[in-house]
């Protein structure tokens, strides 16, 4: 097994040639990022496994031989990743962060899987200012002046935290579409479903499930609810209806009947853990594990299968995505459209819940600032009138201002989203701060919307007032200035990667606190901690609200 040149060359140079070839393997990695398994095993364990019998000439063990060419591969790769990762000649050196963020992703991936990523950025950025480095070739930024360089017309696309989500063939969602040409074409169909005319076909639905919330309310008066879970039953229902034209009974039921509502939990978490590690869902998809994602995937294929051969009663969300009104040039294809749909499932469950657990308790908390909405509401809707007034609603400005403080407190998307600047770009300025090219960025919305530079006073605060005019304000503390910078307020994001559903969320909002609030008050449960709720949000790309126990009360009982 020992051929003449390895022992021609001693052991200090059979040596020398396994560190060359691991110097070469790193080279291939960082250059190329290879992650198919045929090129991962050809050059972690091909080239090893070539070197052991050079090694087994001035080693007697082959065993040990094998071993120690393994070993020092492995060990020399991660020696030249962390040399090079920690080194003044890294394109991101100059940037503070933490050692083991610089070193790598896995940090972060750790960080996701507690839920608590939206937490540890921002802690970074106090920490180390309104730019952070969070991974190898990663930048969290904390500056109103990103906004428009990273996420705007002329911005960046979307980084590798969208990439790989499907098996090779599968087309990708139209929020995890990279290429922003694509992007553009897929959004087409997703504009017409969420423009005017369409909103007018889903008022009907808001109304028809506001009604249902308030019947299971009504139900369960003088006893307790967990006002988290069904803002989130409210929000699949009123999903389920505008989307597919199906219903998922989970406010009749009182609980999640088809399952969906666990299998997109379990989805969001999953997801959320591994985009920092992209590269390993390709080998995920060799394990069980995966079957989490694929019971998702196929409880959407059924209900998109079932809303095709039914055809439409109405136009609903997959009228527009399905394109039944023939104004593309090409219809969508069957794996496009289910893409669409689990989209459509995802997008529309918690996004709307979050927020609304979000302000109920925000109220519960301040009893003043309750009383206060409940007096705009009864005034634009007296004597109970049943709140069917889109218009009115749009037009009511504490309403309004609840709604605007909330989002900026709670976004849905706490966390924000990741762009990349391209390879071969020459790098991309983001406002104050030059990033290289082949590296990616994101802007960090929790941290943005608690900026005191751009929302002062309290911006830790549910503060609605500072969204209305000035002469509606409560009087400010003398040593306080007001600052209301708009362009710093992002719960939506920003530009043509936005969230398509803004006007569809901002009427469920409005309408499901209208119909609550006009009927409804909520006593926290006896022994519950609610000043402690926040510290329970969980952040898996979408916010994860926890549970907010509350007795329901009718109001007419109150007054």
């Amino acid at each position: 097994m020992c051929g003449a040149i390895a022992k021609d060359m001693g052991l200090s140079g059979t040596i020398f040639v396994v560190v060359c070839a691991s110097f070469i393997t790193y080279r291939i990695f960082k250059r190329f990022e290879p992650d198919k398994p045929p090129m991962v095993g050809f050059l972690l364990i091909v080239i090893p496994t070539l070197l052991a019998p050079a090694l087994h000439c001035h080693i007697r063990s082959l065993t040990l031989a094998v071993g120690i060419a393994f070993t020092l591969h492995y060990v020399l790769i991660l020696v030249y990743v962390t040399t090079y990762r920690l080194s003044p000649f890294h394109p991101l050196a100059k940037y503070p962060g933490p050692i083991k963020n610089k070193l790598s992703k896995l940090t972060m991936s750790y960080i996701s899987l507690t839920g608590k990523q939206h937490t540890y950025y921002r802690n970074l950025h106090r920490r180390y200012g309104d730019i952070v480095r969070t991974g190898p070739n990663e930048l969290s930024v904390n500056s109103v002046d990103a906004v428009q360089p990273v996420l705007g017309a002329a911005g960046l696309p979307k980084g590798p935290f969208w990439y790989n989500r499907g098996p090779d063939g599968v087309p990708e969602t139209v929020v995890g579409t990279r290429d922003p040409f694509e992007h553009k074409r897929r959004r087409k169909t997703w504009d017409r479903g969420f423009g005017t005319a369409a909103i007018r076909n889903y008022e009907e639905i808001v109304v028809k499930k506001a009604r249902e919330l308030l019947e299971q309310f009504e139900k369960r008066a003088g006893h307790e609810i967990d006002l988290s879970m069904w803002m989130s039953y409210f929000s699949y229902d009123f999903m389920s209806d505008m989307a597919f034209g199906i219903n998922f009974d989970m406010m009749r039921t009182g609980y999640d009947s088809t399952g969906v509502r666990k299998a997109v939990e379990g989805e969001l978490i999953l997801t959320a853990i591994m985009a920092h590690i992209p590269w390993l869902f390709t080998y995920l998809r060799l394990f069980p594990v995966i079957k989490i994602r694929q019971r998702l995937f196929d409880l959407v294929a059924t209900y998109m299968n079932r809303r095709l051969a039914e055809g439409s009663n109405i136009k609903d969300l997959m009228y527009y995505l399905t394109d039944e009104e023939g104004l593309e040039p090409v219809k969508p294809t069957m794996p496009t459209i289910h893409s669409d749909g689990l989209v459509a499932v995802v997008g529309g469950s918690d996004t709307v819940a979050t927020p609304l657990t979000g302000l109920w308790y925000y109220l519960l908390l301040e009893p003043a600032k309750l009383k206060r909405l409940q007096n705009e509401v009864d005034i634009y809707f007296p004597g109970g009138e049943e709140p069917l007034d889109v218009t009115r609603m749009a037009n009511m400005p504490y309403l309004n201002a609840c709604i605007n403080e909330v989002l900026r407190l709670l976004p849905p998307v706490i966390s924000g989203s990741q762009r990349s600047v391209k390879t071969g770009s020459g790098g991309r300025n983001v406002g104050p701060y030059f990033i290289p090219e082949g590296n990616q960025v994101l802007n960090h919305t929790l941290s943005l919307h608690r900026n005191p530079r751009y929302f002062s006073p309290y911006p830790d605060t549910f503060w609605p007032d500072r969204w209305l005019p000035e002469r509606d304000r409560e009087e400010l503390p003398s040593n306080e200035t007001f600052i209301l910078n708009h362009a710093a307020y992002i719960p939506f994001s920003y530009g043509p990667a936005n969230c398509v559903g803004k006007n569809v969320a901002l009427l469920e909002m409005r309408a499901v606190t209208c119909y609550v609030v006009q009927k409804f008050m909520f006593k926290v449960k006896e022994g519950f901690r609610i000043d402690t709720w926040e510290e329970g949000i969980g952040d898996f790309f979408l916010v994860k609200s926890p549970a907010l126990p509350v007795v329901v009360e009718t109001r007419h009982q109150l007054l």
